[in-house]
């Protein structure tokens, strides 16, 4: 499967804005936006993650299994590799097990990281992430997400 519209839109934003940011030349404003990217790649994680399930179940399903999914991902939240892999074996259990082989430690890694220092930012604490690691990360999701969406 493609990614959804809506998901490459968030994708093509967080680029756009990643893209500002490498080319700023304050270290101090580039520290800022990093830190606001983790932020973004968050959202972009759960957001895009949302697309791609709706867009599956919406071709397959009822409307009441439509809007149960709908109210279900929802509350998908934080996403970390395991919860991922959760969902996806929700649907189908081989899914599930393809996708744990075919994730890369780089992937996991960037999940955990950007739970972190999303923690880190939101609650108002030291976060030393830069915009290389930012654009790492975004990186590795990208590629997590064309992997999820496959399965579906």
């Amino acid at each position: 499967m493609v990614l959804p519209w809506a998901a490459q839109r968030l994708i093509n934003d967080v680029d756009q804005v990643l893209t500002r940011a490498s080319a700023q030349r304050d270290l101090l404003v580039q520290s800022d936006y990093a830190k606001y990217l983790v932020i973004r790649l968050s959202g972009l994680l759960e957001q895009a993650i949302a697309e791609i399930v709706q867009a599956h179940v919406v071709a397959q399903a009822s409307p009441t299994v439509v809007s149960h999914t709908t109210w279900r991902m929802g509350v998908f939240q934080n996403p970390n590799g395991e919860r991922i892999l959760q969902l996806v074996g929700s649907f189908d259990r081989r899914w599930r097990d393809e996708l744990n082989h075919e994730l890369t430690s780089e992937e996991r890694g960037a999940l955990g990281s950007i739970n972190a220092q999303r923690n880190l930012v939101a609650h108002g604490l030291d976060s030393t992430v830069s915009i290389a690691q930012v654009a790492q990360y975004f990186a590795d999701v990208q590629s997590l997400l064309e992997k999820v969406a496959a399965k579906f």
